[in-house]
């Protein structure tokens, strides 16, 4: 895990280590999962968002991981960008809804696995550009 230390002039952020076995890049920005596959379920393996897995969200992406590499995930604080499951319907999200991950996407909405405590929050409003499409919004990751 790494904390930032701190400071006047930075949001709190917090990371955690992981290694991609999705078999392909994770791009930055994009949600990760732990893997429930029972040979690499060892808390570091992470994937793309899956209906055996959407609740074992682990954060954010903080760059492109290839497969197999290492990288990192953001589990705590402010993203000035967060992908956006597309939901394909023209509704819109205030700010501050709760989001989650939805099975089998590569993003998080307000359809996905969630409660109303987060652990993501909409820090803007989503519109229909792109709730229906899917894109990125700022987003309050609370996963520590």
């Amino acid at each position: 895990m790494q904390f930032q230390g701190v400071n006047k002039t930075d949001v709190e952020k917090s990371f955690g280590a992981c290694r991609n076995a999705s078999g392909a890049t994770i791009s930055g920005n994009y949600p990760v999962c732990f893997t429930t596959t029972t040979s690499s379920n060892d808390g570091l393996n992470v994937v793309a968002p899956a209906t055996a897995n959407a609740q074992t969200l682990a954060g954010f992406a903080d760059l492109d991981i290839t497969d197999t590499d290492y990288g990192r995930f953001q589990v705590y604080g402010y993203r000035d960008s967060g992908r956006v499951f597309a939901t394909g319907s023209s509704g819109t999200n205030a700010a501050g809804i709760a989001l989650g991950p939805a099975a089998a996407s590569n993003g998080v909405n307000s359809t996905g696995l969630k409660d109303v405590f987060g652990p993501v929050l909409s820090m803007e409003s989503i519109g229909a550009a792109v709730n229906s499409p899917g894109g990125y919004a700022k987003v309050f990751i609370r996963l520590l």
